[in-house]
């Protein structure tokens, strides 16, 4: 605990000091006293602690006073708080080049009449310097026993925190990691980002998962005793809810484990404990799959999706399976604007947003979300949003991109046919152009691919295939030479469309 100790203008109020002169330096009395020792040896570095007062006769340096200006600035770098000198029997007097560096650097020296022995200084200001650690310490114990008792009482952290400003007489508040005031004492109080009111940093688990802000200027030792106590019971107290989220969040785990294996529960129990867990059964849940060579990180999934939690005014849910982490998105059906009046873009907009954000930690990633489900049959988004994945990857979707299963759902359907009648129509319609593409060593296929896809924009193709739009036109003169199509036909197009469809989910 680090107790400040008592200032030079309050030693210099005992009765042993009353004849004591402040000589100079007298804008440094507020200075804090620790210790007091007694100087034999003008060499003072290696055994002066900061806070020190000084006593000395001067008789080490006798033979010439002149030291005495240096042994100022050196007391003064050292951190001393005073110099308490006896000039009298060896000095006469306190030389004018000592005096000025004395009220240069703000160290306090003080003449002590001759007659009073150090005993009789140093035991009372020792006395004094102990019962104030003494009243620190005390005054620890019981703050930090109310505090304690409210916490195993389960109080709240409300509680603690009204407490905690009773104590301090200041306005206190708990900010998160993301700006967001866990809790404010007193409840409606202002705190604006920009301001920087006194501040210390909440651990748990060796993490900073809080700051402890105090609208105040300063404080003194007592408050400083109570901010020390209550920084522990605020990680007590953060600690014991984040043991009852942890504790939740493996019970909805459990839960959803149990909600996409069979034999899946009824309806009823799903509804019973969904509602116990804090997952709204009447909400539509939408569920999401995101990978890639290696598994998100949790830390920027779980920060994504807890801001974007808020903002909804819902609760949503995250898995990791694998290399993949799989996201329960909940809806609330009719739902357009946020709580906060905000307009609320689907959840595959959402993920979008967070794929593209080069600085959001996801961009290297793919997804594939499902069609909105109730709860009870929330492993059919699950399988829809897999098999999105697995189509957008068969027909080459690159990192960065949302795969919808409702705009491919027709795509999936294709992906598991086979024999003679599809394989013939693609050999009539685009045989020539694969041929052309293995003997030539070219991107016909593909580009016609992208260019459908791209509903006929040469430069959303471009784009898509990353190469000049003059080559896109080049490429597709090259497919009506070889193909003899009129790429302008909507029914040809289709057509096409599909076989090339068919035959990327067939090859890849």
């Amino acid at each position: 605990m680090n107790t400040q100790g008592i200032t030079l203008r309050e030693l210099l109020q005992l009765p042993v000091l009353s004849k004591a002169k402040v000589i100079s330096g007298a804008q440094g009395l507020d200075r804090i006293v620790r210790f007091v020792d007694i100087m034999e040896v003008p060499d003072l570095q290696g055994w002066i602690s900061e806070g020190v007062m000084l006593l000395t006769t001067a008789y080490s340096i006798r033979h010439d006073p002149s030291l005495l200006t240096e042994l100022i600035y050196t007391l003064n770098g050292l951190g001393a708080a005073a110099l308490a000198i006896k000039p009298a029997r060896f000095l006469k007097e306190i030389p004018g080049e000592a005096i000025a560096a004395s009220n240069d650097c703000g160290l306090p020296i003080v003449e002590i009449p001759p007659e009073i022995p150090y005993t009789d200084i140093t035991q009372p200001v020792t006395e004094l310097l102990l019962g104030r650690q003494a009243l620190l310490l005390r005054r620890s114990e019981e703050v930090y026993r109310t505090l304690t008792t409210m916490v195993l009482e389960n109080s709240g952290i409300q509680a603690v925190s009204d407490n905690v400003a009773e104590l301090l007489k200041a306005p206190v508040a708990l900010i998160d990691n993301e700006g967001r005031t866990i809790v404010s004492s007193p409840p409606d109080y202002g705190w604006q980002p920009g301001e920087a009111p006194l501040g210390w940093n909440i651990h748990v688990d060796k993490r900073t998962v809080a700051r402890l802000v105090i609208d105040k200027e300063k404080l003194d030792d007592l408050e400083e005793v109570g901010v020390e106590q209550a920084r522990v019971v605020f990680a007590l107290e953060l600690m014991r809810r984040k043991v009852a989220e942890d504790t939740e969040f493996r019970l909805r785990g459990n839960f959803i484990d149990e909600l996409m294996t069979p034999p899946f529960p009824s309806r009823h129990e799903v509804e019973r404990r969904a509602r116990q867990l804090g997952m709204n059964p009447e909400h539509q849940w939408e569920v999401a799959v995101i990978e890639g060579t290696t598994a998100p990180s949790e830390e920027t999934v779980y920060r994504l999706l807890d801001r974007e939690a808020r903002r909804r005014g819902v609760t949503p849910h995250a898995e990791y399976r694998s290399n993949r982490a799989v996201l329960f998105l909940p809806t609330q059906e009719g739902r357009k604007v946020s709580p906060a009046g905000e307009e609320l873009e689907p959840w595959a907009a959402t993920l979008q947003e967070w794929m593209r954000d080069k600085a959001g930690g996801l961009s290297g990633y793919r997804a594939g979300i499902g069609n909105p489900q109730q709860l009870w049959n929330i492993h059919t988004s699950y399988g829809e949003a897999r098999k999105a994945l697995s189509v957008a990857r068969r027909l080459g979707a690159g990192a960065g991109e949302v795969t919808n299963y409702g705009d491919i759902e027709v795509y999936h359907l294709l992906e598991g046919l086979s024999g003679p009648g599809f394989e013939a129509l693609f050999e009539r319609k685009l045989g020539k152009l694969l041929r052309y593409d293995k003997e030539h060593d070219s991107n016909m296929l593909l580009t016609f691919y992208h260019y459908l896809e791209c509903n006929g924009s040469l430069i959303d193709t471009a784009a898509s295939l990353y190469i000049h739009r003059n080559s896109v036109k080049y490429r597709l003169e090259r497919i009506r030479d070889i193909t003899g199509f009129d790429l302008n036909d909507p029914r040809e197009q289709f057509v096409c469309h599909l076989c090339l469809i068919y035959y990327y989910l067939q090859e890849k």
